[in-house]
């Protein structure tokens, strides 16, 4: 598909745009620096179609190490300025991960998108290897072998990473919860403490 015929880079862009957006977004926060970045990817991929070779692996897999290069070089540049954040919960990885249908109720579709939101931000806080191997799993539903191949990995030490994974996020998301819930009952005793002493007032 790809022999010289750039023409159909578009659809391979279709078919890829959402997973590269996925597996980007774990470990990036902003929108905007996912989309840019996705962007990227594709531009990329594109400026060196010519060096893609079949015979050497799947496309998906040359395209999510793109994705990956672009991502860490973002990342790399990140850490030398100040950082903005915006951006989990659930007992299984699988259950917290994006849920695409929806048609549910609106406040369905919120509580779905802060909890996706929340794994986000906890899947970033794991190491690059970690969370790299848990998106690829769960955004983009790859088979082990693959995730192997992408990453130039052995099949058992993504199986490794992948359980070792879970156990990690369970406990990060368990500690934003906790920290959330500190908050908010800090919050609660300051409002009721000044509501108490306004009533001297």
């Amino acid at each position: 598909m790809l022999g010289g015929e750039r023409e159909q880079f578009s659809l391979l862009v279709d078919r890829y745009k959402r997973g590269i957006a996925n597996f980007i977004g774990a470990s990036v926060r902003s929108g905007a620096d996912i989309a840019d970045l996705s962007q990227e990817t594709f531009l990329r991929a594109y400026a060196h179609l010519g060096t893609f070779n079949p015979s050497l692996g799947k496309f998906s897999t040359w395209l999510y190490h793109i994705a990956r290069n672009v991502v860490r070089t973002h990342l790399g540049r990140a850490q030398r300025r100040p950082a903005t954040q915006d951006l989990g919960e659930t007992h299984a990885l699988e259950n917290a991960l994006p849920d695409h249908s929806r048609e549910a109720d609106p406040a369905g579709g919120v509580l779905r998108a802060e909890a996706e939101a929340e794994v986000r931000a906890a899947l970033a806080d794991l190491p690059e290897r970690t969370r790299t191997v848990l998106s690829l799993r769960y955004y983009d539903n790859m088979e082990y072998q693959t995730i192997a191949q992408t990453m130039g990995l052995s099949l058992g030490n993504v199986k490794t990473l992948i359980h070792r994974g879970k156990i990690a996020l369970a406990h990060k998301l368990r500690e934003r919860e906790a920290a959330a819930t500190t908050s908010a009952t800090a919050r609660f005793r300051g409002v009721n403490g000044l509501a108490y002493a306004l009533r001297g007032i």
